[in-house]
C-alpha cells in the first residue's frame, strides 16, 4: 500500500473516531434520560417521621382548669373498687379530674373515675358496673371501662348511643388493654391501662370528643354569702354504712386542696404514692335504696337535690339539677346563681342521708 492509500486510512479512522466520540457524549447529555430526583418512599418516611410534630398550645381543661399542653381527648371513666381488700393496690384514682364515689350493694363504696386528658398506664382493681355509673359516664359521652357489671347495669351499656363499651372481662386475656396482677387474688386484681385503651377507641371510631366545660371555676369570693355567718369547713366527715368506709377530708391551707382520709388512714394511690387530695369536694344528696336479695340499688341520678360544695376551706349549701340522661350536672346555691368551682380535681361523694354528713 503507498504512502497517499495509508494516509487516507489513518484520516478516514481519525474521523470515524472523532465522530463515534460525539455520538456518544451527545446521546449521554440530551439522549439518555436524565437520573430520577424522587426521593424514594422509605426516605420520604424517613424525613416525615424527623420533622418535629408540633406540640399543642397551652390551654385549660374543659374538666377541672388546670393548664395542659396536651389534646383534651374523648373522656375515659373507669370503675375502681373501694373494698378494703384492694385499697393496698390501688392505682390511678390519683391523677384523674374528676370522681364520683358511692354505695353499691352491701354499703361499701366504689368510684368511677374520669380522665379526660391524662393516659396513666395502671389503673384499678377495675370493677363491675352499675346503673347509675352508666348514667354519669353518658353526660361526657365516655368511654366505660368496667369488668362485667349487674344485669341492669350491662342494659345500660347496651341501650346507649353515648357510652363506649370497654368491658376488662371481654377484652383480658392478652398483654394489652386489660391484665391481671397475680400478686393479688381475684376479682381484686385487674388493671387497664388508659393510654391503650385511647388506642382502641380511636381504632374502633369512637368520635365524640370533649366540647364544653363541666363546671364554672372562679374566686371563692364570688360564692360567698354574707348572710350565713360561719361558711368554715376545715374537716369534711362522710359517714358511709361500716366504719371502714367512714371518709374524711382535712382542708391543707398551704397546698389549698382537701387531704382524703378513709377509715382514719391516709388514703394512698400506691400507683403514684400520693396521697389523694381535692380541690373541690361536692356532697350531692339524692335517693337510692334496695331493689333485690343482692342488694344492688336503684338511685335517682336525674331530677334536682340538695348538695354541699367545699372549697378553700369553706362551704357552700345549695341543689344539684340534671333534668335528662344527657345533661350535665349543674351546681346552685339558694338564690339560683350558679356555684364557681376552684381550679383542680373534684371528688363527689353520692349520699342518700344527711346526716351522714358533718363538718368542722
Amino acid at each position: 500500500m503507498d504512502k497517499r492509500k495509508r494516509s487516507y486510512l489513518i484520516i478516514g479512522g481519525i474521523a470515524i473516531t472523532f465522530l463515534l466520540v460525539i455520538i456518544i457524549v451527545w446521546t449521554a447529555v440530551f439522549a439518555l434520560p436524565a437520573p430520577s430526583k424522587e426521593i424514594p418512599p422509605e426516605e420520604q418516611q424517613k424525613t416525615i417521621d424527623e420533622k418535629p410534630k408540633e406540640e399543642p398550645e397551652e390551654h385549660l381543661s374543659l374538666i377541672d382548669d388546670l393548664p395542659i399542653d396536651v389534646d383534651e381527648e374523648r373522656m375515659i371513666a373507669v370503675i375502681v373498687e373501694n373494698h378494703t381488700d384492694s385499697r393496698r393496690q390501688m392505682a390511678g384514682l390519683e391523677q384523674a379530674s374528676l370522681v364520683f364515689e358511692t354505695e353499691v350493694e352491701g354499703g361499701i363504696t366504689r368510684f368511677i373515675a374520669f380522665f379526660p386528658y391524662q393516659s396513666p398506664d395502671r389503673v384499678g382493681p377495675v370493677r363491675s358496673a352499675r346503673p347509675y355509673f352508666v348514667k354519669w359516664a353518658e353526660q361526657f359521652s365516655s368511654a366505660l371501662a368496667h369488668a362485667g357489671g349487674s344485669q341492669m347495669g350491662l342494659s345500660a351499656i347496651y341501650n346507649s348511643g353515648n357510652v363506649f363499651d370497654l368491658d376488662g372481662l371481654a377484652l383480658e386475656g392478652g398483654l394489652k388493654y386489660f391484665t391481671r396482677d397475680y400478686v393479688y387474688f381475684a376479682p381484686h386484681n385487674l388493671f387497664t391501662n388508659v393510654k391503650e385503651l385511647r388506642e382502641l377507641i380511636a381504632d374502633r371510631g369512637w368520635d365524640k370528643p370533649l366540647k364544653e366545660p363541666f363546671l364554672s371555676f372562679g374566686s371563692v369570693e364570688e360564692d360567698e354569702d354574707p348572710s350565713v355567718e360561719d361558711q368554715n369547713a376545715s374537716t369534711i366527715h362522710i359517714y358511709y354504712p361500716f366504719p371502714s368506709y367512714f371518709v374524711r377530708y382535712d382542708y391543707d391551707v398551704t397546698d389549698e386542696v382537701y387531704k382524703r382520709f378513709q377509715a382514719g388512714n391516709p388514703y394512698i394511690d400506691h400507683g403514684s404514692e400520693k396521697q389523694i387530695t381535692a380541690s373541690n369536694v361536692v356532697i350531692l344528696v339524692t335517693n337510692y335504696y334496695p331493689t333485690d336479695e343482692a342488694g344492688r340499688l336503684y338511685m335517682k341520678t336525674e331530677g334536682q337535690g340538695d348538695m354541699y360544695l367545699f372549697r378553700n376551706g369553706k362551704v357552700f349549701t345549695g341543689v344539684w339539677k340534671k333534668m335528662t340522661a344527657l345533661d350535665k350536672y349543674k351546681f346552685y346555691d339558694g338564690n339560683g346563681k350558679e356555684f364557681t368551682f376552684a381550679p383542680g380535681k373534684t371528688w363527689i361523694s353520692v349520699i342518700n342521708n344527711q346526716g351522714g354528713l358533718q363538718w368542722e
